[in-house]
């Protein structure tokens, strides 16, 4: 069946990390079906995140507010062979019921697993479960039995290569090298700490002879409290760049260390070496970065973690110890695996 698909229908409405990840299952789905063509539907304020991306044939986006029955007839205007549903939100379900005749794969979300895992810290998900094997799952009867997940990836031009440098050099950067800082995240619970941050990457500057670089939206108020602490040297870009501008940052530089957010999934989706602290979330929750440059930062020995999955959950110790416990010397110590 799969053989004979001409054009499909991607979607995945947010956010910015999850849309990412579904670049691997692009990436899959032309590297064994090359033949077929791949439009994707997302919204309005994420599609600039898939410009020029050389897995999509066409991209769709549209409003928040924009009426089901209008998708419908977006979706009935194209003779689409497949829709696959990468998302399965209220939207998305929706959307599926009101084109009942074309044939729908969709990711089935883990929820009962991930109930037992943070209320009675039980898990039950397979050893190897993780957000990229979840989203390819809908697909694996119509791969080829040695069939192997592609990595994400994410497209920017050499002009936007060089747009970023220059943007860079208007705010002061005075060294060609430099790595990027992305500590902000939509829950303070995966920021890991101001202090320790700063020791980072204080010590990072004078070992490496490497500019910081603070990406993050205007909202995360963690990236100005760092910048406060750090040499005359450092750049904090926090809600003076799009998305665009951030991903040729983050392009051109050297290393990126984060928060388990979405311009972390952006670094390695550009094959950047990359560094992610997990606190609250996990592999379980759909986080985690794969590539051979990237690292995951993580205690496994903190009995209550995952404590939910996107780390909107308030810590109900004293010490939330999944952040507290990670040390930077630890963080040193993989900077220098990735940077040997």
């Amino acid at each position: 069946m799969a053989d004979s698909w001409t054009r499909l229908l991607v979607l995945r409405f947010s956010s910015i990390g999850d849309i990412i990840q579904t670049t691997s299952v692009l990436n899959t789905i032309k590297k064994y079906f090359p033949n077929t063509e791949i439009e994707y539907l997302t919204l309005k304020k994420y599609e600039s995140l898939l410009f020029d991306h050389p897995s999509i044939d066409f991209l769709h986006s549209i409003d928040a507010g924009t009426k089901i029955d209008s998708i419908r007839k977006l979706i009935s205007s194209k003779p689409y062979d497949a829709l696959i549903d990468l998302h399965n939100s209220v939207r998305s379900k929706l959307i599926r019921k009101k084109v009942p005749l074309l044939k729908s794969y969709y990711v089935d979300k883990p929820r009962k697993n991930r109930f037992l895992l943070f209320l009675n810290h039980k898990n039950k998900f397979p050893t190897d479960f993780n957000q990229r094997k979840w989203l390819h799952e809908p697909l694996i009867d119509l791969l080829p039995p040695d069939h192997e997940f592609s990595e994400t990836s994410l497209n920017i031009s050499e002009k936007e290569k060089n747009d970023g440098i220059q943007l860079l050099d208007k705010n002061g950067l005075n060294t060609k090298k430099y790595f990027t800082l992305i500590p902000g995240s939509a829950w303070r619970q995966k920021q890991w700490s101001v202090e320790k941050y700063i020791e980072l990457i204080n010590i990072c500057e004078k070992k490496y002879k490497m500019a910081p670089v603070i990406l993050g939206s205007e909202k995360d108020i963690v990236c100005r409290e760092i910048f406060k602490g750090l040499s005359k040297n450092a750049i904090d870009l926090s809600g003076k760049s799009n998305l665009r501008q951030s991903m040729s940052i983050i392009s051109n530089s050297a290393l990126s260390i984060g928060s388990d957010t979405g311009f972390i999934y952006a670094s390695e989706a550009l094959d950047i070496p990359t560094i992610v602290i997990l606190g609250p979330t996990s592999f379980e929750t759909g986080a985690g970065v794969y590539s051979e440059k990237s690292l995951n930062i993580f205690k496994n020995d903190v009995w209550c973690r995952p404590c939910s999955q996107n780390g909107s959950f308030p810590c109900y110790r004293k010490t939330q110890y999944c952040m507290k416990n990670i040390s930077t010397n630890e963080i040193l110590i993989n900077i220098e695996k990735l940077l040997a």
